[in-house]
Formats: structure tokens, sequence, C-alpha cells
């Protein structure tokens, strides 16, 4: 269990404003930032953070490629007095997608949708609502994209984040990865995996034993899981699969998925305790062991790895453990062809004292 972290309180107090969902601008420009631009934040990587529940809000920090530390907090820093999190700081920071040049973040449990520039960790804009449930964000095309949320998924616009209607195509359903490939959208539910059209979200195809998912290779694949083995959905939308000797880890259906792949070879991965595993498509022999195996202790990954497709790395965000432990913080980097650790940053506290400014939970990493 979660220690400072597993907040379901609901707050109320918010913006109300007219409309089934309300949402707000600030400072924000009309069209969306599309070209890439060198930036403050270009040549690295960003580390997105729960955060402690009614104590500190989530956090948006960046790994500079080659540095020995984190630049912890960055979007505080370059927002000052706002927070990514309700005011009470009882929502928990989840989900972030890149797209259009800029970063949105998602919350549970009454927190906002927050758009930032992509290289300058500029706020562009807001959502706020009485009653959220967030989880993650695809983009469908142009301006349109999908939200998923714990009662279903939600049409929204990228640019304003204005919600709009629910899909009514699959159930009001928890909610939570998304993954748009062609002219499909996979989306992940608390039955099982659905794929709707890109164009109208009629229903395609539904899987109902899948609970983990996405990610592509490049063949064209897209992966998920059953837990206990790992299952491809080709061009044709048909599946094949192999069993695992060691399950997929998971917490929590609405946290990340704990898949990820390579985009340098059709290889998957996913970690289950201190073991990360590398399927090789094809490969039943790939599974036999652990691909990595992380040597830090007491160490415990939190959240989901991520493969950094900029730089061919596996990242691994972990703590040293709960409560005054988790005041202890890692970045792991390994080589995703070989496995060799490429850099290791603990930073934080001490493990023996609690110290809430140092407890951030980070469990994803987004990549420019």
């Amino acid at each position: 269990m979660k220690q400072f972290n597993s907040g379901k309180l609901l707050f109320a107090g918010l913006l109300l404003v007219t409309g089934l969902y309300s949402c707000k601008k600030d400072n924000v420009t009309e069209e969306l930032q599309v070209a890439p631009v060198a930036g403050k934040y270009a040549d690295g990587f960003f580390v997105i953070g729960e955060g402690s529940y009614a104590q500190s809000a989530g956090a948006v920090s960046f790994y500079r490629y080659g540095a020995d530390t984190l630049a912890i907090r960055a979007y505080e820093k370059e927002n000052p007095g706002k927070i990514l999190s309700n005011a009470a700081k009882t929502s928990t920071l989840q989900f972030a997608s890149i797209m259009n040049g800029s970063i949105y973040l998602m919350s549970k449990v009454n927190g906002p949708i927050v758009r930032l520039n992509e290289y300058t960790l500029k706020e562009e804009a807001r959502c706020v609502q009485e009653s959220s449930n967030w989880r993650s964000m695809i983009q469908v095309d142009g301006n349109r994209g999908l939200v998923s949320a714990n009662d279903g998924v939600y049409q929204i616009d990228l640019n304003t984040l204005a919600v709009q209607n629910k899909l009514t195509s699959v159930g009001a359903l928890n909610t939570s990865e998304m993954w748009k490939k062609d002219g499909y959208v996979y989306l992940l539910q608390s039955n099982g995996a659905k794929i709707v059209s890109a164009s109208n979200y009629s229903l395609v195809k539904s899987f109902s034993n899948i609970n983990r998912g996405f990610a592509q290779t490049p063949n064209g694949k897209v992966w998920t899981s059953t837990g206990s083995r790992l299952i491809a959905i080709d061009n044709n939308l048909d599946t094949t699969g192999v069993a695992l000797k060691v399950p997929v880890g998971i917490f929590l259906f609405e946290e990340p998925t704990r898949i990820t792949a390579s985009t340098k070879e059709n290889a998957v991965f996913y970690h289950s305790g201190k073991s990360i595993y590398k399927y090789v498509d094809g490969n039943a022999a790939s599974l036999s062991q652990p691909f990595i195996t992380i040597t830090e202790s007491p160490f415990m990954v939190y959240g989901a790895i991520r493969y950094d497709k900029n730089k061919d790395y596996i990242v691994v965000n972990g703590i040293q453990g709960y409560g005054a432990a988790s005041t202890v913080n890692y970045l792991l980097i390994y080589n995703a062809s070989t496995g060799a650790l490429v850099k290791k940053v603990k930073y934080g506290g001490d493990g023996v004292t609690v110290d809430f400014s140092k407890i951030f939970f980070n469990d994803l990493a987004v990549f420019h």
C-alpha cells in the first residue's frame, strides 16, 4: 500500500462554469506548436511524479542526457505559484503524453488536465472540473483527441482542452491506456481491450482477457498482455501470443502499463519486481532469463519502465521503499540492446527522515 500517496477524497470548489465540463486557458496561444524548437528542456527527457498525498503536488522533473542529477520540480520553477494538483493536493499526477510540441498531463481524483510547452515547460492551458478521475490521453488527428477516465472515454480538443462527448461505442468503464495506429484506436478497459475506428469511434473488435497494454514494435504489431502471456495484435487485428515464465507486473489498473517496446528492433520489454525481461518477437528463448537484473538493494521499481527512442535506452524510476525510504530516489538508465547500465542517478533524502519535499513517487518517463 502506498504511504502518503493514495487519496480517494473528493475535492469540491473548483471552477464552475457552463457546460458538462469546464476548462480555462492560462496565457494560451491559439495554435498548437507543431515544429520542434530547441529550448531549455530539449536535450533530455521528463520524469513524471505522482506527488505525496495531501503533502505535495505532482512533479515534472527533467533529466539532461549525461547529467549526474535531475532538475527537480522543473515545472514549478517555470510556473511560479501553480501546481499540478487540486488545491488540497489530494489528486495524483499519473499520466503524461507529448504531442504537437506540448506535454499533456492527466491527474486522478479531481486533479486537472494541464498542457505545457514541450521545450520551456511553460503552462499553456488547464482544464478543471468539479469531479474528475483522468487516466491517459492520445491524439487522433489534428486537435482531435481522446482522454480516458474512470467512467469511460471522452473526446477532447487538444488546443483548448475542452472535454466533449463520451464515447457510446464502448462501456462507461474504468479506462486506462490508449494507443493510436493507422485507422484504429486501442483502448484498455476494466473488462478487456477494445479497438474502435479512429474516424467515427465505432467498435471494431474486443478482447475480454487482455488487461495490460499498449506498445508497438517496428513491424507494426501492437503489444498487450493477459499477465501470463504477451499478445501481439497484427495489421489484420489478429492475435498471436507467447507464454511468460514470469508474469507482467501490475499494481493498479489505472497506472501506466508496464509494457514498452523498442523502435530499433522488434522487441518488447516488461518488468516484474527487479527483473526486466526482453522478448524478441518470434524468439521464445529470449524470455528464458531476465534481460536486466537490478542490483541496487533495497530497491523497488516504481511505476513503469520506458523505452527512450532517442538513445535506445531503457529508463527505470525507483525508490528504496515506502515511508521515509521513499525519499531515496533512483533513476537507472540501461542500454536497450545490450542491457548494460549506462547511468545511475541517486537523489532525494537519507531514507531515515520523512521529508515530503523529497518524496516524488516518480513513476513515468516521457520523451521528445
